[in-house]
């Protein structure tokens, strides 16, 4: 009962999005899900994989916590995760209402679940609403949503990406059908695509010779795992003449491929070469020179099936169908896991890259608002909203609301009363996500780290207005909002008053190389620490008149 639980971080991961609409089909509540007008799908039969030779002596060490353990384990989340069956994950076109490829999960379970439970497990602020004829549970906090499709398949999905699912329109023919119908058999993976929803860019973004590989109408890979791994590729194309193309192209790639492994085997081989043969090698280099002598084993037992590839053409189809002896891939496996170790710092700097764009917008947004209070009340907001006597009483984030669509937020402080008063304490909770930075608030969180330097020149004056017309410098040399390293109560008027005799505070968050910054004219910058004290001092006052240089 309990042999699947060890597939929950794999959920996890792919419990990112999907909304749901049965279609007319024998398929599976799972696999019907799938609109004709997906970009791809990947369907994993959990279960079936998880019992699997490949994962047996995984399955010995976890029963040794014992029946008890296991059961609390199970007990603890609805549905149980020894039931999961089968994931799909896929993704609909980009466009103006989803300008990233949206990636959605249904999650199939071989036993009944409560409904209930499950909406107030994984969603407990959900709230019921109907998006046409359809009703799903949505928790604007996690930007998440879920809808229930029968007592053993549910799918989760990112709001904005629910309701573009379930107002598309249904389409007549699905391309993926074929696929679809391989994927509801035993195959323990299917992972396809309907490359003719590929843009123009994209495929000419590819190597010309591989070109018409990517003019497809679909591409589908099945995989098998037990003793062997099986491995079944096929690519559909309008006609035989096409098909007699993307044969020509698939036979390039293999040759492009080939001379790929024969540079990287010469790379690898240059690595295990001692910079020194007089010198041993410190143990520091031990990992990379394991790494290696792997990598080159595995590169030719890579070049050793794809100069005899079984691919054929069939009709207006490219078929590929493999067996591959469980050493080999067993061993193909052991090193993607050590190279997925050496590759964690990679992946970290694209995390942090992917928070800093968003971060970017949040700045973009927060000056777009800037500017719309400028037109309406002649000047840019004060760095706080003070009393009659100046004593700064609330954030000029509080100002801005109405231009953030946060007018009802706005409308509800007492703007006569300190942040922390009774009263608007309690509205504190309310954060607006435009002040939450990506990667580092956690939600609840009301923290932000968007903040302003004021007074003595900069961008910003504590009790009154600047116009843009008092930016000298120009208000694309004037830095307005910063990402700093320390948080604030995002309602607290606390930000930074410039002294050019003071060092200045410590900036950045997402990145440890630098730290973005919001300028005058509504642009974004990322700005390295590198940056010259006497660059950045310029570049925080509007009308210093200093010459710099962002090269600086």
């Amino acid at each position: 009962m309990y042999r699947y639980f060890a597939l929950v971080p794999t959920l996890v991961m792919l419990l990112t999005a999907l909304p749901l609409r049965a279609q007319e089909t024998k398929l599976p509540a799972d696999l019907a899900a799938v609109p004709g007008g997906a970009l791809g799908f990947l369907h994993v039969r959990a279960a079936d994989l998880w019992k699997c030779d490949a994962f047996k002596d995984l399955r010995a060490m976890i029963q040794k916590a014992g029946p008890k353990a296991l059961q609390a384990f199970d007990d603890r989340f609805v549905p149980a995760p020894s039931t999961i069956d089968r994931i799909t994950v896929f993704s609909l076109m980009p466009g103006e209402a989803l300008p990233e490829a949206p990636f959605i999960a249904v999650i199939a379970c071989n036993q009944a679940f409560d409904k209930r439970k499950l909406v107030e497990s994984l969603l407990p602020k959900g709230k019921e609403v109907k998006v046409g004829n359809a009703t799903i549970h949505a928790d604007d906090e996690f930007d998440l949503a879920i809808r229930v499709i029968d007592d053993r398949t549910f799918a989760v999905a990112t709001i904005g990406t629910m309701r573009t699912y379930l107002e598309m329109p249904a389409s007549k023919e699905n391309t993926l059908a074929p696929a679809l119908k391989e994927a509801a058999g035993n195959r323990h993976i299917v992972l396809a695509m309907n490359a003719s929803l590929l843009p123009n860019e994209a495929v000419g973004s590819l190597p010309e010779p591989l070109q018409p590989l990517a003019r497809a109408k679909m591409a589908m890979v099945a995989l098998n795992i037990g003793s062997q791994l099986t491995v079944d590729v096929k690519l559909s194309f309008a006609d035989e003449a096409q098909a007699k193309t993307g044969e020509a192209a698939a036979q390039a790639g293999v040759k492009m491929a080939r001379d790929a492994i024969k540079e990287a085997r010469k790379q690898f081989q240059d690595k295990l070469m001692p910079k020194d043969k007089n010198v041993p090698s410190s143990i520091q280099e031990l990992p990379e020179t394991v790494l290696a002598v792997l990598a080159l084993g595995s590169l030719e037992t890579l070049d050793e099936y794809l100069k005899d590839l079984p691919l054929k053409r069939e009709g207006t189809a490219l078929a590929l169908f493999a067996t591959v002896p469980a050493g080999p891939y067993v061993s193909a496996l052991g090193i993607a896991a050590m190279s997925a170790g050496f590759a964690m710092p990679a992946v970290a700097k694209m995390r942090m890259s992917a928070s800093g764009g968003r971060s970017a917008n949040n700045l973009k947004q927060i000056m777009l608002a800037f500017h719309n209070y400028h037109d309406t009340y002649g000047g840019m907001p004060a760095a706080a909203i003070c009393d009659k006597n100046g004593k700064p009483l609330l954030s000029w984030r509080v100002s801005i609301l109405p231009f953030i669509e946060q007018d009802n937020l706005y409308r509800a402080f007492h703007l006569d009363e300190p942040w922390d008063s009774e009263h608007n304490k309690k509205l504190i909770a309310q954060m607006p996500k435009i002040y939450a930075v990506p990667n580092v608030s956690k939600p609840g969180d009301t923290d932000t780290h968007y903040r302003v330097f004021y007074g003595n020149g900069a961008a910003l004056e504590l009790k009154k207005g600047v116009r843009l017309t008092d930016f000298l410098d120009g208000t694309s040399n004037t830095i307005v909002v910063v990402e700093a390293a320390d948080g604030v109560t995002w309602s607290k008027p606390d930000d930074f008053e410039y002294d050019p005799k003071k060092p200045l505070p410590k900036l950045g968050k997402i990145s440890t190389e630098g730290f973005w910054v919001a300028m005058g004219d509504g642009s974004v910058r990322f700005v390295k620490h590198t940056i010259k004290e006497a660059t950045m001092r310029a570049v925080i006052t509007r009308n210093g008149g200093e010459v710099f240089s962002w090269h600086d």
